[in-house]
């Protein structure tokens, strides 16, 4: 497992936060019902129902897999294994690009072919401790999107407006658990990670509280780019870098 809890008790908590009746989400999501409460209970889930939940609970289906502690399928997974440190030049270009210029960045990273002939097989999971808790579950989250530590404090950075300012060994400690997992830095990872923040701490058993400021309005599109960039290859990520730096107005 990638955290404290298992993959039933981070439904559950999800469930609760949310008031979703388990028989309502069984249909929603074209499952057994009984599979699903086998789950609730503890049983691993498979494959079917994991990507049977995505859409009904409005989440990727390679973060359930991340969430359950399954390696992501191939089709699912990032193009390459190893996260690549270009992605940081793009969010930086997006954070300080026009806000007009967001959109057209992208359009053309949207408009990237798929490499048939990438490398697959999803990625290298680190070993962030013997007891590991929520936060190894946000670094895995960010991974799979092809963030290293070093691109996850940068991402942070930009969604918050500054506000979250940590070095890539803090990052890493996170996924350790010995810095602290803080609902600040429960919402400035959902802004990265394009979840809402009060569905990723419930997963997490974390309050929030009503007073925590909001995330900058370029969030969104920083976690559009962030989950966009996971299929590239890094040719094509710096073929994209060019047009960034173009929209940013830095040559």
């Amino acid at each position: 497992m990638t955290g404290m809890l298992e993959f039933g008790a981070l439904l559950t908590h999800l469930r609760d936060h949310r008031s979703l009746d388990a028989a309502a989400l069984a249909a929603a999501s074209g499952v057994d019902p009984l599979e699903l409460q086998a789950v609730s209970d503890g049983r691993t889930p498979t494959e079917g129902l994991l990507r049977g939940l995505a859409p009904a609970l409005g989440l990727h289906a390679a973060d359930l897999f991340v969430l359950a502690g399954r390696p992501v399928p191939d089709d699912l997974a990032p193009v390459t294994r190893k996260p690549d440190r270009s992605v940081s030049r793009l969010v930086y270009d997006l954070a300080v690009m026009p806000a007009e210029n967001r959109r057209p960045l992208l359009d053309a990273i949207r408009a990237q072919p798929q490499d048939p002939l990438a490398e697959r097989g999803g990625l290298d999971r680190p070993h962030y401790g013997d007891e590991p808790g929520f936060g190894s579950v946000l670094l895995e989250l960010a991974r799979s999107r092809h963030l290293t530590t070093l691109c996850t404090a940068k991402s942070l950075h930009a969604v918050t407006d500054g506000r979250i300012y940590l070095a890539a060994a803090t990052i890493g400690g996170i996924g350790r658990g010995t810095v602290e997992t803080t609902p600040e830095l429960v919402a400035g990872f959902a802004g990265v990670l394009g979840i809402p923040a009060a569905d990723l701490a419930a997963l997490g058993g974390i309050p929030l509280p009503d007073d925590l400021p909001p995330l900058h309005p370029r969030a969104t599109d920083v976690a559009a780019l962030i989950w966009e960039t996971r299929r590239l290859t890094g040719a094509q990520l710096d073929e994209i870098s060019l047009t960034s730096r173009h929209l940013a107005n830095r040559g």
